[in-house]
């Protein structure tokens, strides 16, 4: 059995592109090739079929599907959606109401009481023998201010203390006999008034190799007179020290200055 193909070629189709091959079926592939012996050979008669063959149905999409014929597929429809939900409506304003202040109660003064009656048979009392009614209290207060206090006497003003010098032998350190006496006097001064301050200032003879001796010898003795100053009574608060070592300033090497700083 020979298959007979046609191409054919759409006036609509463009130049160059390939014209696909469209198959009959075989049924109709049988009869064309009975038609075309049956014209290439006039004086012959067709032949005899047993049976006629029945004619092939036509196929619903002969030609098949191309781009041509081809239909787009319709578009759904869209989804109904639920709308978005409104916007919810502005607050509406709403002016505050005046409140009012309510109105001053009434205040009535009444008449004055009656006396109360006097018992039957008492004769009526006169007007001048009435007694009179008491006067108001006095609603004023006087501060009673308290009596001034008197003022102390003022100190009589001590004489000026001259410095003390306090001279040592040696390399000692204790206040000498006559020293005593005077420290005391300065001690007295400084109980009777709590603001005087004092400075000791103490001084020891060396080398320059014993520098460090001489002013450790120095430190010594004035803590020793301040020590003895706060046997008295004198806090060491009050008293200034200045161990000054074989800076002697013009004066005896071993010696201690005892000056008021505020007399």
């Amino acid at each position: 059995m020979r298959i007979v193909g046609r191409l054919s070629r759409s006036p609509n189709a463009p130049a160059g592109r390939p014209v696909p091959l469209r198959v009959l079926p075989a049924a109709a592939a049988v009869a064309l090739s009975l038609a075309a012996t049956a014209c290439s050979s006039p004086g012959s008669a067709p032949p005899q079929t047993s049976a006629a063959l029945p004619a092939p149905a036509a196929p619903a999409n002969a030609g098949g599907l191309t781009l041509e014929n081809a239909l787009p597929l319709p578009i759904p429809p869209r989804p109904d959606i639920f709308p978005p939900p409104a916007p919810p409506a502005p607050p509406v304003f709403k002016a505050p109401t005046l409140m009012t202040a309510p109105d001053l109660p009434q205040i009535s003064v009444g008449p004055t009481p009656p006396p109360p009656a006097l018992p039957e048979g008492a004769p009526p009392v006169p007007a001048s023998n009435r007694p009179a009614a008491p006067p108001p209290p006095d609603r004023t207060q006087t501060a009673a201010l308290p009596p001034p206090t008197p003022k102390a006497p003022a100190a009589p003003a001590l004489p000026r203390m001259e410095p003390l010098t306090v001279l040592f032998d040696g390399a000692a350190t204790a206040m000498p006999e006559p020293a005593q006496a005077r420290l005391e006097a300065i001690a007295e001064r400084m109980n009777a008034n709590p603001q005087l301050r004092l400075q000791i200032r103490s001084y020891a003879s060396g080398t320059p190799e014993t520098a460090r001796e001489a002013r450790q010898l120095s430190l010594a003795r004035a803590l020793a007179v301040r020590e003895r100053l706060g046997t008295a009574g004198i806090a060491s608060t009050r008293v200034d020290i200045r161990a000054m070592g074989m800076e002697a300033a013009g004066g005896a090497p071993d010696r201690l200055d005892v000056e008021f700083l505020n007399q």
